[in-house]
This record gives structure tokens, sequence and C-alpha cells, in this order.
């Protein structure tokens, strides 16, 4: 295939879906240019394209996207607590899914025997083998180099800072599954890059992507990419310290952000209340029965519990705070808030964005908006997906092998 229709290959993936005349425009290509790439595609079967409904006279748009065919690829989200996986074809559209607990153990061979098992099952459930994937995408909630696809470290999970540290993942996914094209990323920005392509950051150049659970991830996007530093770490809110005396992180400081506002800083905050002799709340009998979970504490706030109320608003106090000092640093359009802390956009999200107006330079706060992530859990895997599918279009070099080979619809 020669350049030019390479080139336009890769422009629809990245806009579709994409009309005609809205391509002649980004590429600043003649009509007649563009309808002779575009239908050189269409005949080699690499896209499609759909008539869009519409109420004036004459033919009905079209939209342009490519084939689902074209690629299968599968995404990864890989935590402390739960490993998720999504089979996608050449759309980002799910196929398959997986989701088990995660099995933290110090054993490299272990860990990965379980990442094998899961991409297998989930290809299994898809029809397909995994040496049939064009790509693999691998987020893991760690600090990774996403050049080099080696993990530097598991701060969350401890237990697992042997098996992963200094793994070489793409290599070992190619020596066990027979993929020879692996991206690996931190699951926040493959959260963020999900969120880019189908949540609120749709459409938006540069934007913050924070995910609040039992870790506190973020991601900076500048210009439509993932911003990653020159060491791989670019957006480590969560190990700002917010308080100078603090409980000791496992990065090594005390008062993180991470050790603050986490799920089980917080759960552990209201237990410590609850030991206090005039603390009264309604927690207190869910913590007896060992039920002490966010959805407990989330029901008690929205029901006046005061104990509750205070936990939610200090801790969103505290991520606005952190925010605050991102925002103006960098001055994006938008923060896009993802993970279970923020699931039901209550009063702890009014709490940070009430921070943020407050801390955030007034030009800045006035014009950003904070708009809560709900694709749900399995955001991280797509994004992932996300990351395998990007880097089969974005290197013509792996996209003519990638068009070489490609699956049979």
């Amino acid at each position: 295939m020669d350049a030019p229709t390479l080139a336009m290959l890769q422009r629809i993936y990245r806009d579709q879906p994409i009309s005609r005349q809205e391509l002649g425009v980004q590429t600043r290509l003649s009509a007649n240019r563009v309808s002779t790439l575009v239908t050189r595609l269409l005949d080699e079967h690499l896209l499609e394209e759909r008539s869009v409904a519409h109420g004036g006279l004459g033919r009905p748009p079209g939209e342009l996207s490519v084939h689902p065919g074209l690629a299968r690829v599968v995404g990864l989200d890989i935590g402390g607590q739960h490993s998720r996986a999504m089979l996608c074809d050449a759309r980002s559209r799910a196929l398959a899914v997986e989701a088990w607990p995660t099995e933290a153990v110090p054993d490299r061979e272990t860990v990965l025997d379980n990442v094998v098992r899961l991409v297998e099952s989930v290809c299994r459930n898809g029809g397909i083998r995994p040496d049939q994937l064009t790509a693999l995408g691998v987020g893991v909630r760690a600090i990774v180099d996403p050049r080099s696809g080696i993990v530097m470290s598991f701060p969350n999970t401890p237990a697992w800072t042997v098996a992963w540290s200094g793994l070489n993942v793409p290599e070992e996914m190619r020596r066990r599954l027979g993929v020879q094209h692996v991206a690996v990323d931190d699951s926040v920005r493959a959260m963020g890059l999900a969120g880019a392509r189908f949540g609120p950051a749709r459409g938006i150049a540069s934007y913050v992507y924070v995910f609040l659970g039992n870790g506190i991830g973020s991601a900076v996007f500048l210009h439509g990419r993932p911003y990653v530093g020159r060491s791989g770490m670019a957006g480590e809110l969560g190990h700002v310290s917010v308080i100078e005396d603090g409980p000791w992180c496992t990065c090594g400081n005390r008062g993180c952000l991470e050790v603050i506002a986490s799920t089980s800083a917080i759960l552990q905050r209201v237990k410590d209340r609850l030991t206090e002799v005039h603390t009264l709340s309604q927690l207190t009998d869910a913590h007896a029965r060992g039920q002490l979970t966010l959805t407990a504490l989330f029901d008690a706030a929205k029901a006046g519990d005061k104990l509750a109320y205070q936990i939610l608003t200090d801790t969103g106090a505290h991520v606005g705070r952190v925010l605050a000092i991102a925002l103006n640093l960098l001055d994006p359009e938008l923060v896009v808030i993802g993970g279970p802390l923020v699931h039901d956009d209550g009063i702890l999200v009014d709490a940070i964005r009430r921070e943020v107006r407050m801390r955030a330079l007034p030009h800045i706060s006035r014009q950003l908006r904070i708009e809560i992530d709900r694709q749900g859990a399995m955001s991280g895997a797509r994004g992932a997906a996300l990351l395998a599918l990007d880097q089969a279009f974005d290197d013509p070099v792996v996209l003519a092998e990638v068009l070489a080979s490609r699956p049979q619809s």
C-alpha cells in the first residue's frame, strides 16, 4: 500500500467516524483525491461507510470507520485486587470481557501465568487464539516506563513488588503468548485515554485525569497526547504531601495524598473516629457487623450523619488542594475524575469543586470543568486495548505488518 493511502487509513482510525468532507478539511486534499483514496480502502475492505440520516435533498452523507475485522486486540487492567480483560475489534468495540480476583503473590512465574490465563480466557470467549491477536495492551496499577514497558514498582501492592519490579512486560508477553506488538502503561493513563475517546474528555486537547480508589492515580494529557515526563512518572498527584507529619507512605514520604484520601485510608479514619468515646454515628453498627464499606459511608453522609459528612468533605478538600496546584501549573481545559470514591458524584465531589474554586487562580477555576468518568470498571481494560490499537495504527511499519496478516472478517 502506498504512503498516501496508508496515511489516510491512519487518519480515519484516529478520527472515526468521519465524513469525506471532514477528511478533506483535515488533510487539505481535494474532494477527488479523498474520494480516490477512500474508494481504494473500501475496495480492499479496510474501511466501512455508513449512511447518516439527514433531512435534506440528495445523497445522504456517509461516515467512514476502519473495518472492524481489521484487528483484534486485548486490553488488560492489572490491579492489586482485580484483573480485567477486554477483547476488542479495530473500532475498540468489546467482543468479550473477563474480570478476575487478583492473586497478589511475590512469585513472578505465578503472576505471569495468571496474566497469560486471563488473556487466553478472554480470547477463548471471543472465539480466537492469543496468537491471532494483532496487539496486546497492558495497563498496570503501578509506576511504569511506557517507552520500554518495564514496571518500576507496585507501590500500592507491596506483595507484588518483588514479582513486578524490573519486569519487561512486552518481552514476557511475546515469549509466552506469541503476540509481537505489546503496549504497556499505567492503568490510569489507559483510563484517561478511554475517557478521551469515549468519555467526557472526547474532543478535548488538554486535560487531567484523576483516579480515586484504593490508590490515587493521575494522568496528564497535553495536545491530545499523554505527557509521561522524562522517566515516565509524570502526573503522580497521589504522592504530593498534604500533611507534613502525616502517615508514612509507601513512597517513603509522609502525609501523601494517597495515604489520606484513598479508599482504605478513608475507611481506616472512620474506624479510628468510631473508637472515640463521644462519637455518635450510624456507622457504628455497620462497623460492628463488619460491613463498613464505601456504600455505607456514602449512604450515611446523605442521611445527615455528621461523621460521614466530615470524612468525605475533608477528603474532598485534600484532593481539591492538590488538584488546584496542578491546575495552576498546567491550565487544562478539563479535569476528569474516576474511581469508586466519586461513583455517586456527591458530597466528596462537591468538596473537590469547592476547594478548586477557592485555591486555583480565578481565571483558571472559572473556565475549568470538572466531570465524572462514568465508563465503569472496564474503562482501564478498554483504555489498554486503545493503547494497543494506537500502537498498531500510529507506526507505519507496524500497520503494514497488520495489513499483511489481518484476520478475515
